[in-house]
């Protein structure tokens, strides 16, 4: 009987599963937890699929973040609130790194908006997921960070110059761009 139960309940949980991010997913286009009749969570992800829940969890104190106190690990180099580098520490425990654009042809220069010029995309890369970002990562639900899983390495481009970095990826590149 016990066992016929935990089939019942399995197939249960599957269902409410399905039918939460059916709904889900014709409501929000982002993660959501979800809490299960019997405690666990799960994420339901915007492109249909589902993971158990499971905390992030980082070995760094983040009481001790001030505004302008930059980590060793970020570059160094501008001004910046505290918020700002929460989420770039954030971003680097996760595995998350920023190459700067950075000019493909000799006209090429920040700033120079000639549309003759050419660029190397700047990308997201994360090392511990081996995936790809054009964007800045969002942090979802799960306090997980999330790129749009589009990769621009080894891409050029026609346009003159690129935006001015943000804080973000000025913090989480190692070179090249200009202060933000």
């Amino acid at each position: 009987m016990s066992k016929n139960f935990s089939i019942k309940g399995q197939i249960v949980t599957m269902i409410i599963i399905t039918i939460l991010s059916l709904l889900h997913n014709n409501i929000i286009a982002q993660d959501q937890i979800v809490s299960l009749s019997d405690g666990r969570k799960v994420v339901l992800h915007s492109d249909k699929t589902w993971d158990y829940f499971k905390e992030v969890s980082y070995n760094f104190d983040f009481s001790k973040l001030q505004d302008n106190q930059i980590p060793d690990f970020l570059r160094q180099g501008i001004s910046v609130d505290k918020q700002t580098l929460k989420n770039a520490v954030e971003l680097y425990l996760q595995g998350w790194k920023y190459t700067m654009p950075r000019p493909k042809s000799k006209q090429a220069c920040w700033g120079n908006y000639d549309g003759r010029t050419t660029w190397w995309n700047g990308y997201w890369y994360n090392s511990k997921t081996e995936k790809y970002s054009r964007s800045i990562p969002k942090k979802q639900a799960n306090d997980y960070y999330y790129g749009d899983e589009q990769n621009d390495e080894g891409y050029w481009r026609n346009g003159g110059s690129p935006s001015y970095p943000s804080k973000i990826e000025w913090l989480l590149s190692t070179f090249g761009g200009v202060k933000p």
